[in-house]
C-alpha cells in the first residue's frame, strides 16, 4: 500500500536543510516524551491523532543519511512496531524537505507498507486500516513540521 502526504513549513528551506543534516534524529526527538534513543534505534510513539492518543503504537525507526536528489533533501526512513511485529505493517519512505517559495518549505513523505496477515490484512486495510496509516503519517509530519518551526 503506498501512502503519501506533505506539508508546509513557515521557514526558508536554507534554514532547515542545514538543521536536518545537522541532526536528523532532532526530527523525531526534539519534543520532550516523543521519542528516545535505544541504541542506534529511535522509538516513537505514533498516534492517528493527538485527541486519541491512546490508539498510539511505539515504533522504532532507523533513519537514513541526509542526501541531494533534485532540488530536494531527503531522509529514508524505515519504521516497525515494537512488540507483536507480525500484527502490524513495516514502513519504508524518504521524507523529502524541498523548497515552497520565499521562505517556505514542503515536507513530504512518501513510502510504502504490506498489510500483515495476508490476503486477511489486505482487506481490513482498504476497508479501515489505510486510513489510520494516513491519519499517523498526518499526525508524524505535522509533529515534524512544529518541530521545525520552533526557533533554533
Amino acid at each position: 500500500m503506498l501512502v503519501y502526504d506533505f506539508v508546509q513549513v513557515g521557514r526558508d528551506f536554507g534554514e532547515i536543510r542545514t538543521r536536518v543534516l545537522a541532526n536528523p534524529r532532532a526530527l523525531l526527538a526534539a519534543s520532550a516524551g516523543a521519542a528516545h534513543r535505544e541504541g542506534e534505534q529511535t522509538l516513537v510513539r505514533l498516534t492517528p491523532s493527538s485527541k486519541h492518543p491512546r490508539f498510539g503504537k511505539t515504533v522504532a525507526v532507523d533513519l537514513g543519511v541526509p542526501h541531494e536528489r533534485d532540488d530536494q533533501l531527503v531522509v529514508s526512513m524505515h519504521w516497525w512496531a515494537q512488540g507483536a511485529t507480525r500484527l502490524y505493517p513495516h514502513l519504508d519512505a524518504d521524507l523529502a524537505f524541498a523548497p515552497f517559495g520565499a521562505g517556505c518549505t514542503q515536507i513530504t513523505l512518501m513510502g510504502s507498507y504490506d498489510p500483515p496477515l495476508g490476503a486477511v490484512g489486505r482487506r481490513v486495510d482498504v476497508m479501515l486500516l489505510h486510513r489510520v496509516a494516513e491519519a499517523s503519517i498526518r499526525s508524524f509530519l505535522t509533529r515534524v513540521s512544529r518541530i521545525l518551526e520552533l526557533p533554533m
